[in-house]
C-alpha cells in the first residue's frame, strides 16, 4: 500500500527540517520520530521515540493521541496526566491520551499535530 501523497509530502517536509522518521504501513500507518526532543526542564529523559498513528484516509482521519518509548517521567515526580502503558504497532509504549479539540483536513496535518504534541509536553502535568 502506498502512503497517501499528502502524508508523504508532510513526512518529507519534516525530514527536511531534521526529523528522523520511520514509517510502517499496514491497516494503520505508524509514523515514528526517532530521538524526539522533549523539554528537559519538565521530562526525563530529554529525548524519546515518538509514535503518531494515522490511517490511509489521511488527512481526513483525525490524528488522536501519541505514544513514546522510553516512557517519560515528570521531573516534578508527579504522575503524568492521561499517560498509560499501551501496545501499538507491535511494540509497548507509554500512551498520552491527548486529543485535539477540532480537526479540519483542509488545514490540519501531521505537521500541525506536532504542535499539539509539543503543547502537551510543555505542561508539567
Amino acid at each position: 500500500m502506498a502512503l497517501p501523497p499528502l502524508l508523504q509530502e508532510h513526512i518529507e517536509e519534516l525530514r527536511n527540517k531534521g526529523f528522523e522518521i520511520e514509517v510502517k504501513e499496514g491497516k494503520e500507518i505508524c509514523i515514528l520520530f526517532k530521538n524526539y526532543l522533549v523539554p528537559e526542564k519538565i521530562w526525563t529523559p530529554a529525548k524519546t521515540d515518538l509514535l503518531i498513528i494515522t490511517h490511509p484516509t489521511y488527512p481526513n482521519s483525525k490524528l488522536d493521541m501519541f505514544w513514546v518509548d522510553p516512557p517519560l517521567s515528570l521531573k516534578s515526580k508527579k504522575s503524568p496526566n492521561a499517560a498509560s502503558p499501551d501496545t501499538q504497532c507491535e511494540k509497548s509504549w507509554q500512551r498520552f491520551s491527548w486529543h485535539v479539540q477540532s480537526w479540519n483536513p483542509a488545514h490540519d496535518s501531521l505537521i500541525t499535530y506536532l504542535h499539539t504534541v509539543n503543547d502537551r509536553l510543555n505542561k508539567d502535568e
